[in-house]
């Protein structure tokens, strides 16, 4: 059974969130997501009602990163901690499912449900208000039900690019136009020695669109350099 939360409450949380740069809130109640979704919760055995509400919870541009505790130490996840301590503050009896140490769930593919995401050519979903420089910060399932503006579909905006600089920065040529995004590729070229993509992506920082939203050097260096991002690209390496 789902609760119905006053208007004004929902304000002042929607607020609170775009204060911290946490300004893109999406949710759908579990009996309407598609099987192909709900099944991987079935397949993890993540317990849910249909009546749940389902909520992602993301970052959109460089405001998020001015209100983490600096310096950041990777080693203690510090944006998943305070991803997870805004969603608690939402609702105290949420369960979360992302940042999870156990549950995988399609984060991508729930975004692209709720309008909140598209495929782009680099693997990466892309935003419309914020194009690549966004990110999924928290996913969890609640009772309480959240009224929200529903998010009208959008085209990526990859298919009506005609300049592509992506493909011409990419030093790896990990991106395509006719395949994948060519990810071990990528991982294998990142991880050599004296690469030019060991804490940043070129052929991400070349994308045109939603160019002012893009994310502070430094953080772009912290996210791709960190130790949890190197060992996932040496797992895709290897």
């Amino acid at each position: 059974m789902t609760i119905a939360i006053n208007p004004v409450k929902i304000k002042l949380m929607n607020n609170e969130l775009n204060h911290f740069g946490l300004n893109l809130f999406v949710g759908t109640e579990m009996a309407k997501l598609p099987a192909e979704i709900t099944q991987f919760f079935i397949d993890q055995q993540i317990p849910y009602a249909k009546t749940d509400m389902l909520y992602l919870l993301a970052n959109g541009g460089a405001e998020l990163w001015n209100h983490l505790p600096h310096p950041l130490s990777a080693e203690d996840d510090p944006i998943d901690q305070f991803s997870i301590e805004q969603i608690k503050k939402i609702d105290p009896e949420a369960r979360i499912l992302f940042p999870h140490p156990q549950w995988n769930i399609p984060l991508q593919r729930i975004g692209r449900f709720l309008n909140l995401s598209r495929p782009s050519l680099l693997g990466l979903d892309i935003n419309e208000e914020y194009g690549l420089w966004f990110a999924f910060r928290g996913a969890f399932l609640s009772s309480l039900k959240f009224e929200s503006k529903t998010r009208a579909p959008f085209e990526s905006p990859c298919l009506s690019c005609q300049e592509r600089p992506c493909l011409s920065s990419c030093p790896a040529q990990a991106v395509a136009t006719d395949s994948h995004f060519l990810l071990k590729q990528c991982a294998d070229y990142r991880l050599s020695t004296n690469s030019n993509c060991s804490d940043r992506c070129l052929a991400r920082l070349a994308c045109s669109y939603q160019k002012d939203k893009q994310y502070k050097m430094e953080q772009l260096n912290y996210h791709m350099g960190n130790i949890a991002h190197l060992k996932r690209l040496s797992d895709h390496s290897s």
